[in-house]
């Protein structure tokens, strides 16, 4: 729809025009009856039609073009054009001007401004020609009026009640607005809305066949269903809008709660509701030359037994194209127009690199980068590069990384759920302390998320199947040698979150529940763009075995369903186990990486203790980490136990840490662990002895 200040000043114009002119005919019928003495009101309403049709210059240029009338009177034959123009511009004078409005109120019933059909019958009766058949002129208007394609589309209404010719006579919803060349107002979540000129990302999906023909029906006008179904309901929106900007045109965007039943919210007739919402839509779509757009905004599988049906459309010949977006077929509505299905899936990663490449020049050389670790809709990238663009203008520091990710964690929902928790990581590379080998893995597993689009989208190792996207990691170790650690600080390194599945939460004893929890878990992961992390994972993930049994059998479909998801995941997914052997051994080929977590070596152990041992705890002269590392074989985790232990028994005595403290929190951990003792060293025998407190594990 054009929307410039000159074509809109000369539609309205041309439409005052014509208002005025049924005015000033009305008025001069209702003076030339010849009633004497005329009310005041009524003569005073009468001088203004006058008025006001003297004060509109005359025509000098055709209608303008995209005004609605022509649209309207090629509904009819040539002969009933006439006599449409005149029945819906006199439904419009009380829209076009408080003064109409008098004048129709002098002949209302119940004195409301409206025309009535009585009034319409004498003013074209009054006007028809000597010896005309007045019952043929007074079935044409009742056909008009009631029994038409026009009333059918609810061009007009008739209000209130009693026979048609005794009611009010009213424009049908967003009539009188498109006769402004205004963008109606329906109510009901109606829009008028048009097309984005570029949507960075969706160019080769603009491309495929289905969104090809979409644009060019939507482009010459033609009757058809357009159909898109998939995705989430901005993904489908965002489409639509691009498919309206490269046809370019408009629509009216119509949002459909889901029909659920006779008592569905506070109406108790919600089949009539939605089939006046329709309609309506319907009509305010034909009236702004645009497409009608039906977004289903529920799932119709969720709908109870017996839901009433959704409504169907207005049963009148379609000459504009209809769009309709749902999550599936089950939930539009049917018409009978060709068909044009396009499916919705989420951008491709080549899609995403392009898009942050628009969008982000700055940081182009990272666009492959950020369109795996963040794969986001195109809405959702505008939305972060406007919180980016306000940082920069409060901040002289360059753009980072860091800052593209922290934008979009804080514009991510967090669909929180039982058995899950989102953690932002703080550990990095530097508090991880692994052999080389391990190390060396778990890097080239963070660079192999940054470098699938270049092997499997610009080198065609894809080929168009699934399962080659994501990474996939297992962890295997004893407990506390890091495995959560090096977790964390892989998505610190990613600059996503971490969400870690508390796998007991999610097991349930009915049939099917594990698996949709599961389900949701990993759908969840996905939206949150969140490195997963299964801990403990043999518990979920263990060894199929023999069905003697129905319980065999459904501990064997969760394993079954578990292998399948993981394959498909597209994210990162890590799973550790404290146990390799209790993994299932069809596991193995599904991981692209199995990092195995050895406990520490003396070196490695008084790195760690090095690591946890802050620079600026005090320090008395007889602390000795090496004698610490080379006498305790201890996991990373219990020597960071073992340092805060230490540095709480000092705090305590109101001393520095000195040695003895270190090794009472050593035994501490060797009695929480199970494990023997192997003793104090020889020099340190009588003082550790001596400041040795009652174990709790003791009887």
């Amino acid at each position: 729809m054009k929307t410039d200040s000159a074509w809109l000043a000369e539609v309205r114009l041309h439409t005052r025009r014509e208002v005025a002119a049924v005015g000033l005919r009305l008025a001069r019928a209702v003076a030339a009856t010849g009633v004497a003495g005329l009310p005041p009101t009524l003569s005073s309403a009468l001088e203004f039609a006058a008025r006001f049709a003297a004060e509109i210059p005359p025509a000098t240029a055709p209608l303008p073009p995209g005004h609605p009338l022509p649209r309207l009177l090629a509904l009819v034959t040539p002969a009933q054009q006439p006599l449409l123009r005149d029945l819906l511009l006199l439904a419009c004078l009380p829209e076009a001007h408080e003064g109409y409005a008098a004048l129709c109120r002098q002949f209302h019933p119940q004195g409301q401004p409206l025309p009535t059909g009585v009034l319409a019958l004498q003013w074209l009766e009054h006007e028809a020609r000597p010896g005309a058949d007045r019952l043929a002129l007074r079935d044409e208007v009742e056909d008009l009026l009631v029994h038409g394609t026009l009333a059918r589309m609810g061009l007009w209404r008739l209000p209130g009640d009693g026979p048609w010719h005794s009611r009010g006579l009213q424009p049908g919803p967003g009539v009188w607005a498109a006769l402004m060349a205004r963008a109606p107002q329906l109510g009901d979540g109606a829009q008028l809305v048009g097309g984005y000129a570029q949507v960075p990302g969706l160019a080769d999906w603009l491309a495929l066949p289905g969104p090809t023909q979409a644009v060019l029906a939507l482009r010459r006008g033609l009757p058809c269903r357009i159909v898109l179904t998939g995705g989430d309901a901005a993904m489908r929106a965002t489409r639509v809008r691009a498919l309206l900007g490269a046809a370019p045109a408009a629509a009216l965007r119509q949002r459909l709660e889901p029909n659920h039943g006779p008592n569905h919210g506070s109406d108790d007739r919600p089949g009539e509701r939605s089939a006046s919402t329709l309609g309506a839509a319907c009509l305010a779509a034909f009236m702004q030359q645009a497409a009608l757009w039906l977004e289903a905004t529920g799932d119709a599988a969720d709908a109870p037994p017996g839901a009433a049906p959704a409504a169907a459309l207005p049963d009148v010949d379609w000459a504009l194209p209809l769009i309709q977006t749902a999550h599936s077929e089950r939930e539009l509505h049917d018409a009978p127009l060709p068909l044009i299905h396009v499916p919705v899936t989420p951008l491709a990663p080549a899609g995403r690199r392009d898009l942050w490449r628009s969008l982000l020049p700055q940081l182009g050389e990272h666009a492959g980068a950020l369109a795996v670790r963040y794969p986001i809709e195109p809405d959702d990238a505008r939305d972060v590069v406007r919180d980016l663009s306000l940082r920069q203008s409060l901040s002289e520091a360059a753009l980072s990384l860091d800052d593209v990710g922290d934008c979009i964690r804080q514009r991510t929902p967090w669909m929180a759920r039982p058995g899950m928790q989102r953690l932002t990581p703080q550990a990095g590379w530097a508090q991880l302390l692994l052999p080389a080998g391990a190390r060396a893995q778990l890097q080239a597993a963070v660079r192999r998320v940054g470098q699938q689009i270049t092997v499997l989208d610009d080198w065609g190792f894809a080929q168009g199947r699934g399962g080659r996207r994501g990474v996939r990691l297992l962890f295997c170790g004893a407990p506390g040698t890091g495995k959560t650690l090096a977790a964390e600080a892989m998505a610190r390194e990613l600059g996503v979150d971490l969400m870690v599945v508390d796998l007991a939460s999610l097991v349930s004893k009915w049939i099917g529940e594990t698996e949709k929890n599961l389900a949701a878990v990993f759908d969840v992961a996905e939206r949150a763009r969140s490195l997963l992390l299964f801990d403990e994972a043999d518990a979920l993930f263990g060894r199929r075995t023999e069905a003697r049994d129905a319980h065999d059998r459904h501990a064997n479909l969760e394993t079954a369903y578990l292998l399948q998801r993981l394959e498909r995941f597209e994210g990162i997914a890590v799973l550790t186990t404290n146990l390799r052997a209790n993994l299932d051994t069809a596991f193995a080929r599904r991981f692209e990486f199995i990092v195995e977590f050895p406990e520490p070596d003396t070196r490695a152990r008084e790195a760690l203790w090095q690591l946890h041992l802050p620079a600026t705890a005090p320090r008395a002269g007889d602390v000795d980490l090496a004698e610490l590392a080379a006498w305790y074989a201890l996991t990373g985790a219990q020597i960071k136990n073992a340092a805060l232990g230490a540095a709480f028994l000092a705090a305590a005595e109101g001393t520095a840490l000195q040695q003895r403290h270190f090794l009472l929190a050593v035994e501490r951990e060797f009695d929480k662990a199970g494990r023997a003792h192997p003793g104090f060293p020889p020099q340190h025998l009588h003082g550790a002895s001596a400041a040795r407190v009652p174990s709790p594990h003791a009887p």
